[in-house]
């Protein structure tokens, strides 16, 4: 019940007259009276005084009806019109854009220096063909300089027994002594070349392949040009 439907119950209470007798007063029906006595409906500020002019309250409109102090009903504020977006065709960029992009992937390359580096991808003939983005970890990649590491794609099955296979990736870094039971970067006939190579009496190096056949080749240290290590075997998919 509001302090405007209580105001009226005890007029009418006091007058000794009924809703149906106030609402036949009034004009309205007696559920109207009802409900505003109980606090269910909101009246205007010129039904509520008349009711209780009908009822003989004085100064009707003084702030004891809390006629303005009724609840304000707030309309719900119109839907936002929604646009349904259209896929637009793919734009394709101009040989400048292409450019401009690729000096953006470079800075920020050159930003992350200390974190990782695009070390190159060479094949036997020694040309560069692309690059992996390794980590860089206390300034060196698996031990060796940023600068100087590399990686050797297998152009084929030639060390299938060791278990690496042909487009495989062999992380390389320098080295200028053979490292006895390991696969060593050489250079034979101006091509580069993974070999699996074991240190032998008398300064010989067996240099060992092994596709279908296991072959082992018996040379002179001195005629085994050396490039680099392989520390780290990169699968390919």
């Amino acid at each position: 019940m509001t302090r405007l439907g209580d105001t009226i119950k005890k007029a009418r209470l006091g007058a000794k007259m009924t809703e149906k007798a106030l609402a036949k007063k009034c004009g309205v029906a007696e559920s109207f009276i009802k409900e505003v006595e109980a606090g269910r409906r909101i009246v205007s500020d010129d039904q509520a005084q008349r009711i209780l002019k009908a009822l003989g309250v004085k100064n009707p409109v003084s702030a004891e009806l809390e006629v303005a102090n009724e609840g304000e009903v707030k309309l719900r504020p119109k839907p936002r019109p929604y646009i349904i977006p259209v896929p637009q065709p793919e734009k394709k960029e101009t040989p400048e854009e292409t450019h401009a992009a690729g000096e953006a992937a470079d800075a920020w390359l050159d930003a992350l220096g200390g974190v990782v580096k695009r070390v190159p991808v060479i094949g036997e003939d020694n040309v560069v063909i692309d690059h992996v983005l390794t980590p860089v970890i206390g300034g060196k990649i698996e031990g060796g300089h940023p600068e100087k590491v590399l990686y050797y794609r297998c152009p084929d099955d030639s060390l299938r027994g060791f278990r690496i296979y042909a487009g495989d990736l062999l992380l390389t870094v320098p080295a200028k002594a053979v490292v006895s039971n390991a696969i060593m970067l050489i250079q034979r006939d101006g091509q580069r070349i993974a070999r699996k190579i074991t240190k032998m009496d008398g300064g010989r190096l067996n240099v060992q392949s092994f596709d279908v056949d296991f072959v082992s080749e018996i040379l002179p240290a001195q005629d085994v040009y050396v490039l680099g290590l392989c520390v780290k075997l990169v699968r390919s998919l």
